[in-house]
């Protein structure tokens, strides 16, 4: 085998090697991407969970204001 056979042997392998490290790479950046993505999903998850609840007890505020309101009126009417 001449020195130019193994050279590019060499740089065949060399090459190969080169391009499942890149695939690996590039796996990985994917998982990462992926978890990211999945982190990102569940904390809008929560915030839209934590509005929720401020919403809810913002409206039962408003109803137990109304009932308030109500009352009141109805003590403070002339008969």
């Amino acid at each position: 085998m001449t020195e130019f056979e193994t050279a590019t042997i060499a740089f065949q392998n060399a090459s190969l090697w080169a391009a499942y490290i890149q695939a690996g790479g590039a796996g990985l950046v994917g998982l990462v991407q992926c978890a990211l993505i999945f982190y990102g999903l569940k904390l809008m998850q929560r915030s839209n969970t934590d509005r929720q609840r401020q919403m809810d007890l913002a409206e039962k505020r408003h109803e137990e204001s109304l009932l308030t309101l109500r009352t009141l009126i109805e003590r403070t009417a002339p008969r």
